[in-house]
């Protein structure tokens, strides 16, 4: 049976071929791809990715892996331009009609959630130090994370790491990294 993305949709298209048309294409994310079913390494140029085999043991390189187990979860790869042109095409009403993107920015306090940030439709809402706020979602396979957000006056950035944060502690830094990113362009 193949796997999930790779049947089509009631669209009569994969899950591929829509993303690629629907969003990649459309807003050029030009370092944006769905592996195939079995593809095991990144194209191009990549940094290596480090996961443990249990908690706490040493990190091992898994940058060679199958990532369709993500699906449309975890899958996508992508580099940290694409993913700030992704957010400032979709704040800037690039992609959805104002009433949709204003659906997906309606937010609820998620348990687990750093403090500041609330969650809507495939969004989050992301307090900043320096005042306002910023729409992102982060995303992670066993290697790699990442945790992006862009304001809607064009400010964008994307924090990369090669290893998922063992503790809530190291997320904090990636958070507050990702916090004086965004305000520091201002």
């Amino acid at each position: 049976m193949p796997a999930p993305h790779a049947e089509p949709h009631t669209t009569g298209r994969s899950d591929r071929s829509r993303r690629r048309r629907r969003v990649i294409d459309r807003v050029g994310l030009r370092h944006t791809y769905w592996p195939g079913v079995g593809e095991q390494r990144i194209r191009g140029r990549h940094p290596h990715g480090y996961h443990p085999k249990k908690p706490g043991g040493p990190l091992l390189d898994v940058t060679t892996m199958d990532p369709s187990w993500g699906w449309a979860a975890g899958q996508l790869v992508t580099r940290p331009s694409d993913i700030n042109r992704f957010l400032t095409s979709l704040l800037g009403g690039e992609l959805l009609k104002q009433q949709q993107l204003k659906q997906m920015q309606k937010t609820v306090k998620a348990p687990g959630f750093p403090a500041g940030w609330q969650y809507g439709l495939g969004l989050m809402k992301i307090s900043l130090s320096c005042g306002g706020v910023a729409w992102g979602h982060g995303g992670d396979i066993h290697g790699y994370e990442n945790r992006n957000a862009a304001t809607t006056d064009g400010r964008a950035a994307t924090v990369a790491v090669t290893a998922l944060p063992p503790s809530d502690a190291a997320g904090e830094h990636v958070n507050a990294v990702l916090d004086t990113a965004i305000c520091d362009r201002r």
